[in-house]
């Protein structure tokens, strides 16, 4: 039986790659998300579900365990609250906390849950953003959100580290997919995001999917508790003005 990863928000551009990309390190993948499956993703378990709902995790790790070991989990839900810090609500923060933290820790602990000793070797990865170290007007529930995120690793990596369980974080920069192709496919807006990655190139999702697969890999097995941007350089970069 082929080892499994779970992976939420596997709808959306970069879980979509991501999926794909695991199938093709020989993972067994269950989908989580609200959408039904991409057809680019035909014959990979599909879950359709709110990610906060325990009844999502409880589909998701029985579907898992008809198909093997759950040893992977990538959690790569997103949602958003775009806003000044004064005109964010309290019930627009509490959603995007719930999302992107609570949930994470929701379906981390149930896969945990499940490992007793090292040789059961369980990654998780949750997918965090360069938001989470650097700050930008508008965004602030979402930089509290990730920053949340990679608190968690740390703390997953310490108090699960002698069952066998690593968990680290990516940190995409600006990816470009569906939801955001008004900037990236405009030339002008493009140029002037690409000022800000030496590599002189965008991050693709793909880009995203090989690193997740490294971390959940063997080849990883001495890695947890680390946030690896996965951004071009963004955060490496700074302001001209500087």
């Amino acid at each position: 039986m082929s080892a499994v990863a779970v992976v939420t928000g596997a709808g959306g551009g970069i879980g979509t790659a991501m999926v794909a990309t695991l199938v093709k390190h020989g993972w067994a993948v269950v989908g989580v998300d609200l959408v039904d499956r991409p057809a680019v993703l035909d014959g990979v378990e599909w879950v359709v579900g709110d990610v906060r709902d325990e009844s999502t995790i409880s589909r998701a790790l029985e579907a898992a365990a008809r198909m093997g070991p759950v040893r992977g989990l990538v959690t790569a839900t997103l949602t958003e609250q775009r806003s000044a810090l004064e005109g964010l609500s309290s019930s627009a923060l509490a959603e995007v906390l719930d999302v992107q933290v609570a949930a994470a820790w929701a379906w981390s602990t149930a896969v945990a849950r499940e490992a007793r000793t090292p040789d059961d070797d369980v990654s998780i990865v949750h997918v965090s953003s360069v938001h989470a170290q650097r700050a930008q007007s508008g965004m602030a529930a979402y930089a509290m959100g990730k920053a949340a995120l990679d608190a968690l690793v740390r703390a997953a990596a310490v108090e699960w580290g002698a069952r066998g369980v690593r968990c680290n974080a990516v940190l995409p920069g600006f990816v470009p997919v569906d939801r955001n192709k008004a900037r990236w496919s405009d030339p002008n807006a493009a140029r002037e995001l690409l000022a800000n990655h030496p590599l002189g190139r965008f991050v693709t999702a793909e880009d995203v999917a090989q690193v997740v697969a490294f971390l959940l890999g063997p080849e990883s097995r001495a890695v947890t508790g680390v946030s690896l941007p996965v951004d071009g350089g963004m955060l490496a970069t700074l302001p001209r003005w500087a």
